[in-house]
């Protein structure tokens, strides 16, 4: 064999720095896609929230509409209910009649 120490040490050495530099590109080009992937999913998350946190304000608005409208809508059903009012003014006679009985036709306590 005609190979000596120094040029397997040499050859050993090259190798590692070979596999070295593919391990690195290969490893470092897959961290740069990671990182490009979770920044596309950060910026996803964050309009996300961004859309929740303004239908949370619009759902919050419309239950303050559908409350406002109840309230109308029950004070117009109980307005529309009640008998009217009559306001009329009661004078009092010049000579007051003593209040006559009526005839009784029928009493609670007769035998049954």
């Amino acid at each position: 064999m005609n190979i000596e120490i120094w040029m397997m040490v040499l050859a050993v050495l090259l190798a590692m720095a070979a596999t070295w530099m593919l391990c690195r590109w290969f490893y470092m080009r897959r961290i740069k896609d990671g990182q490009r992937r979770l920044s596309m999913l950060d910026g996803t998350y964050q309009a996300t929230v961004k859309l929740q946190a303004q239908a949370r304000r619009q759902v919050e608005e419309l239950q303050r509409i559908v409350a406002e409208y109840r309230r109308r809508l029950t004070a117009a059903e109980l307005a529309r209910r009640a008998p009217p009012v009559l306001k009329v003014m009661v004078t009092e006679p010049d000579n007051p009649e003593p209040p006559r009985k009526g005839q009784v036709t029928w009493a609670d306590t007769q035998p049954m």
